[in-house]
């Protein structure tokens, strides 16, 4: 059964192929009525593609160069490792801003006044109604949970802002 099967996909392949043109390199023939002869054979063309002048503005930057004209950056390699952490770490201390979800923790979120968020983890239960505008004591954290959109941090203080 499993050999007729491939016999049936075999004369397909092979059928599609001489239908579209492919068994013959060197020409295509056409019927006329089902017959063929010489003087109906015809030479398939592709179809033209455009070149890559045609499709290109004349106004274009080389590939070499950014559209901003400014060389690209390159990584530079130093003798010995930086001393200090090179990744940008969140700002700690105390941050105003406006609570964005409250209630009695242990997550919180806030909008500092430069624009950060911050998602505040603290298990002390402190207050924080929606909308209030805060300060708050941040530190980091080791904790990796998800406390909501924003930079996670630590809530070790909050005092109303009036």
């Amino acid at each position: 059964m499993r050999t007729h099967t491939t016999f049936r996909i075999g004369l397909a392949v092979v059928a599609g192929a001489i239908i579209a043109g492919c068994a013959n390199d060197t020409a295509s023939p056409t019927s006329s009525a089902g017959a063929t002869t010489p003087s109906t054979v015809v030479s398939p063309t592709p179809p033209a593609s455009p070149t890559l002048e045609a499709t290109t503005p004349a106004t274009e930057a080389p590939a070499t160069e950014p559209p901003t004209g400014k060389p690209l950056p390159t990584i530079t390699l130093t003798d010995k490792p930086p001393k200090e952490p090179t990744d940008q770490q969140p700002s700690t201390g105390w941050v105003a801003g406006m609570v964005t979800r409250g209630g009695k923790g242990p997550c919180y979120g806030l909008i500092a006044d430069d624009g950060q968020r911050y998602a505040l983890y603290s298990t002390a239960g402190t207050e924080l109604t929606p909308g209030s505008r805060v300060k708050v004591k941040l530190e980091t954290t080791m904790l990796r949970i998800y406390c909501g959109p924003g930079t996670l941090m630590a809530m070790t203080d909050a005092e109303t802002v009036k």
